[in-house]
């Protein structure tokens, strides 16, 4: 899929935009506030959790993106004499082929985090809680034959999209006995380690010409796929999630494979990765149904593969566009029959039919809601407008939809009252915590061991609240990263290299309406990483690149892959003066809603204002510090 037709010019201009609308709106709530789960007083006395914000320091996130910036330059210097004395000496035949140490530091990486995620399941070994627990619960009364969950009223009654997951656990549970949440744990590790293998894989797409090219593509640029998982590595949230007994990692590592093999056929046309694809979709959406915005996005670039196929000259095509909406049935047969397949294996195993279940319109009804956790979470409306209708899908979808046209209509006449600020607290409620609740979905739970007292500190003392100070100012890097990404690749990056940032986009549009929570947006924040990486990679070019011209020198230790890339930043004009202008417009837009009362209900969001110490709770001082 290459970048110089029109057609591809179009979508690729459309699809930046929108992205850098939305990471610019997430970007403005991570320098202006910070969003994190604490607590409020009611009237009785009692307290209940709440997700709360606090101001945030714009200066202190520019300054602190400044330093990055430095630190990146000395490190790209080092990089560059190291560079070129492995040069040096494979010209001289006294050190390994680069390729060879890539792939030996690839799978290092893979090993370091088995080692270390291992190593966190071992150290805490905690019971499941939540969700997880009920969960992992009706899949272990399976094992016991119970199967009251299918009972009018119960679980898998109101949630039947929700036995696949449960399959999961059940056969799991052949393999690691009965009762063993462990073993599970341990799984996740792997699916863990097969997302950032994925991840960073998948940067070797950020190529200096912006095309994809058969299976040598994917073996450029190691350096770059290196920095990509040190960076996963480095941003830990999703690793804490290695004990979550739900279906985040494995539909994440499944759905991610997907879009792998997605790439691999718009590189190189090979069938087999239809089927590999399809398998993975499949799979995903079994165990967690949400991938389907993993399908969406596929579909998409198969589509306008399709089209920028029929609009080339035959002589010119490098596929068949025939295949390209093939390939989308083949992931909807394969969405269609694992689905099939694990509903008929349950109803098997139960000797139960599954329900319809609660509808999924009552779903986006309670994510337009306001909710004792935050704008958007859960509030029990969805079973609630199920039983009321005496478990009637029909007519708890009449009440559900009616329901909805009121909020719309209500947040329709009143937008500036109503709608957008709603919609921006519910956006800093799944998007602006920098932890994304890892730690609130680990701290509190049941342990098999003994927790070493360094550990517990992390997970809710204040090892804790120094981990999410680090990781405020790193989503905040991630997302300046992400921006410089899209903007100095504007005209040189391929489109196929925007699949994963069109799932990210997805998933926001997804969650602006459906249910909220933290620990659903996570999957999609984290595809950001390897793109906030190359844009980080490619801004320390241009800086560079800048400084050797002012100080008159022409060229600093060779070509690399990145440097003709920051070379046409440098010298197009055009490129430039759209950079600007964006620029200056967000700096307008900016100073012109900070003098609005609206700024400070839509992304200066701050609780202490309202009387709550949430700064307090934040940084745990005075009646909220914790005993470790």
């Amino acid at each position: 899929m290459r970048q110089d037709h029109f057609f591809y010019r179009i979508i690729n201009d459309i699809i930046r935009l929108l992205l850098a609308g939305v990471v610019f709106l997430l970007l403005l709530h991570s320098v202006f506030s910070t969003s994190f789960v604490g607590r409020i007083f009611l009237e009785d006395g009692s307290e209940q959790e709440r997700t709360l914000n606090i101001a945030d320091n714009p200066l202190r996130h520019l300054l602190a993106f400044a330093l990055l910036t430095v630190v990146l330059l000395a490190g790209r210097k080092l990089w560059d004499v190291v560079r070129r004395r492995n040069e040096r000496m494979e010209t001289e035949g006294q050190a390994k082929d680069s390729a060879c140490r890539g792939s030996e530091l690839f799978w290092g990486l893979i090993l370091l985090t088995v080692i270390l995620a291992a190593a966190y399941v071992a150290m805490t070994q905690l019971y499941p809680g939540s969700d997880p627990a009920k969960v992992y619960g009706i899949a272990m009364q399976w094992r016991q034959g119970d199967f009251s969950s299918f009972e009018e009223g119960a679980y898998l009654f109101c949630y039947p999209f929700q036995s696949g997951i449960v399959l999961y656990f059940y056969l799991l549970s052949f393999l690691f006995g009965e009762g063993n949440f462990v073993g599970p744990q341990l799984v996740n590790v792997g699916f863990l380690a097969v997302i950032y293998g994925i991840l960073a894989k998948m940067s070797g797409l950020f190529g200096p010409s912006g095309e994809t090219g058969g299976e040598g593509f994917w073996k450029k640029r190691r350096g770059l796929q290196a920095m990509v998982y040190i960076g996963l590595l480095i941003w830990v949230p999703l690793g804490f999630y290695v004990t979550y007994l739900y279906g985040i990692l494995p539909g994440m590592a499944l759905s991610l494979g997907a879009v792998y093999f997605a790439q691999k056929y718009l590189a190189d046309r090979r069938y087999r990765h239809i089927a590999a694809a399809s398998l993975c979709m499949g799979l995903a959406t079994v165990i967690k149904m949400n991938c389907l915005i993993y399908l969406i996005a596929i579909a998409c670039f198969l589509v306008c593969d399709a089209i920028g196929l029929l609009l080339q000259p035959k002589e010119n095509r490098r596929g068949n566009w025939r295949v390209s909406l093939l390939f989308i049935v083949c992931m909807g047969f394969g969405v269609a029959f694992c689905t099939q397949a694990s509903n008929r294996l349950v109803e098997q195993i139960a000797g139960q039919e599954l329900s319809e279940g609660e509808v999924m319109i009552s779903w986006v009804v309670m994510g337009m809601q306001e909710a004792p956790l935050g704008p958007g979470g859960y509030n029990g409306y969805n079973g609630n407008v199920f039983a009321e209708n005496n478990y009637d899908t029909e007519r708890a979808k009449q009440d559900s939809l009616e329901e909805l046209k009121k909020i719309v209509t209500r947040m329709s006449e009143n937008p500036l009252d109503e709608g957008l600020p709603f919609l921006a607290r519910k956006t800093a409620f799944q998007w602006n915590d920098p932890t994304f609740i890892c730690l609130d979905r680990t701290w509190g739970r049941k342990a098999q061991v003994q927790i070493p007292e360094w550990l517990k500190s992390v997970i809710g003392g204040r090892g804790g609240v120094r981990l999410s100070v680090l990781l405020n100012y790193m989503q905040t890097w991630i997302l300046c990263g992400m921006l410089l990404c899209l903007f100095l690749r504007w005209r040189r990056g391929g489109l196929c290299e925007l699949m994963g940032a069109v799932v990210f986009l997805g998933g926001y549009l997804f969650h602006l309406f459906w249910e909220s929570s933290a620990s659903y947006t996570i999957p999609y924040f984290v595809l950001l990483i390897p793109y906030a990486v190359c844009g980080m990679e490619e801004w320390t070019a241009f800086l560079q690149l800048g400084v050797d011209r002012l100080r008159g020198i022409p060229g600093n230790g060779g070509e690399t892959a990145e440097k003709p890339a920051a070379r046409a930043a440098w010298s197009g004009k055009a490129g430039k003066a759209l950079t600007a202008a964006l620029a200056l417009g967000f700096c307008l837009l900016v100073i012109a809603f900070t003098r609005t009362n609206l700024f400070d209900r839509t992304i200066a969001l701050d609780d202490d204002r309202q009387g709550i110490d949430a700064s307090e709770q934040f940084y745990q001082t005075g009646i909220w510090e914790r005993p470790y």
